[in-house]
């Protein structure tokens, strides 16, 4: 099987450093560090970059030195424009030159052993349990996949839905005690899987249909979770 790949966008000037040197359990992954260094308007990238390219490349590549020492292959990439429609259409075409797998838009990423699944459907469950078991389960304590109904008469469905994901990670080396299963019933989902969310140290979820805006990077799912709260969420790509 492949590895897979994961990118992980690091936008500058920054105020705090992206990691806690934590970061473990990677050994599964090829991971690629996109950085953007956003440029005022009507400033040349060019003189921007001349003035920071060194400090932004030492940044990256001592956060590629952390992933590396948690066992992932590494690679570094750094571009200087506009903070505008530029930087999304980038990060597009980056995905798409990279094939990534998964993308990250971290806050600040801790460690990656208390994971968070939510499952609208199981429409991308075959690729979120390629990208799941990527990592080293020894490493995992917690990944819990979560659905929620707005309805009582949806939970048996999804307790089922979620059943099938949970066998299918138990047949690539997780253990029961790995795993936890829950449906809960609100009228918001997005609002319970945020509440969630800060009972884990990273959410991983599959990438949506309904991105129809060229700023969309990934989609409205992921744009209203991720902005509302302060844990990492990796979006697994179709």
């Amino acid at each position: 099987m492949n590895r897979m790949s994961l990118l992980v966008p690091v936008v500058f000037p920054r105020e705090e450093s992206l990691t806690d040197a934590n970061v473990q359990g990677l050994t599964g992954f090829d991971i690629v560090l996109f950085g953007y260094w956003k440029t005022p308007e009507g400033t040349d990238p060019a003189v921007v970059r001349e003035e920071h390219a060194v400090d932004a490349e030492a940044e990256l590549y001592e956060l590629a030195a952390q992933f590396s020492r948690a066992g992932a292959s590494t690679d570094v990439q750094l571009h200087f424009g506009p903070d505008d429609e530029y930087l999304e259409t980038l990060q597009n075409r980056i995905v798409a030159d990279t094939d990534a797998d998964a993308v990250v838009i971290p806050k600040r990423i801790t460690m990656w052993n208390n994971v968070l699944v939510p499952l609208r459907d199981d429409r991308n469950a075959d690729r979120i349990v390629e990208f799941l078991t990527a990592f080293d389960p020894e490493t995992i304590f917690t990944l819990e996949l979560f659905h929620v109904a707005t309805d009582e008469s949806d939970v048996d469905a999804a307790r089922e839905m979620l059943g099938e994901v949970e066998r299918m990670l138990l047949a690539h080396g997780f253990t029961e005690s790995d795993l936890e299963v829950t449906v809960a019933v609100a009228e918001d989902p997005d609002a319970a899987i945020i509440e969630r969310a800060g009972r884990h140290n990273v959410v991983v979820i599959g990438e949506t249909e309904e991105q129809t805006d060229a700023k969309q990077f990934l989609g409205w799912t992921y744009e209203r979770i991720a902005e509302r709260t302060d844990v990492p969420v990796v979006v697994v790509r179709k």
